[in-house]
């Protein structure tokens, strides 16, 4: 019963967070006003976090996981388009937060991700060269798509990162 009220405590903390990124900068956010738009103390959001920052860190890998677990995407597995399809529509559902990140300049929390799924879950799959070029080069065209404001649909980027593999 604990875990799982610690589970919601940590649920509204980040769903608070998330609110008021829409709202106003990350700099101006208090933990204060976190706490206060979550219904949680102080002291309950110390118990789940250190850190703002560790909120994003939080939401961002739960997001991340719930992804790869519901889509079954893998780069080894999926065609380069149909893989690049399936990832370009999961970040455009979260391009509102992930511009609110990048003016914040948190978006390398974003790059960890990436890292993370890259280097950690696909180790043995890839060397570790083919890893770091893979990780750095999607995440650099998805920043670069965010910064553009995501014009291209995830078909015409999965388009052009195919012929960016395939030359």
């Amino acid at each position: 019963m604990k875990i799982k009220r610690e589970a919601l405590v940590s649920e509204y903390i980040m769903d608070a967070l998330l609110m008021l990124m829409r709202k106003k900068e990350y700099k101006d956010i208090s933990i204060t006003e976190i706490c206060e738009k979550a219904g949680v103390t102080r002291m309950s959001f110390y118990r789940n976090f250190e850190s703002k920052e560790d909120i994003l860190k939080k939401w961002l890998t739960s997001i991340t996981d719930d992804f790869l677990a519901v889509s079954g995407i893998s780069y080894k597995n999926d065609s380069n388009r149909d893989y690049f399809i399936k990832l370009f529509t999961h970040l455009k559902q979260y391009k509102v937060i992930c511009t609110t990140m990048y003016k914040a300049d948190m978006i390398y929390l974003v790059k960890n991700q990436f890292d993370r799924v890259f280097l950690e879950i696909h180790r043995g799959d890839y060397d570790d060269y083919k890893s770091y070029f893979l990780a750095g080069g999607i995440y650099n065209v998805f920043l670069l798509w965010l910064i553009n404001g995501c014009k291209e649909s995830p078909q015409q980027i999965a388009n052009k990162m195919r012929d960016i593999l395939i030359k």
